[in-house]
């Protein structure tokens, strides 16, 4: 969960950008929020109308989804 009073919280729309690697779409993002990768969600909070992130949520996102991900 996002701690909104120790984390920097980042528009959903600017997201992207702060993803490591090849880089993804905006669109990627919203996805993983609404939709997610093998049952792990972005997390996302709303506030002042807006959806935000974090840089530490998207960390902990891709940690997780490397743990669900089997060995290939």
């Amino acid at each position: 969960m996002i701690d909104v009073s120790r984390e920097e919280l980042i528009p959903i729309s600017d997201a992207a950008a702060e993803v490591p690697g090849r880089g993804v779409h905006r669109s990627t993002i919203y996805r993983w929020v609404i939709k997610g990768i093998n049952g792990v969600k972005l997390e996302s909070v709303k506030r002042g109308g807006g959806r935000f992130t974090s840089r530490e949520a998207i960390v902990r996102f891709i940690a997780a989804n490397s743990e669900a991900m089997p060995n290939r």
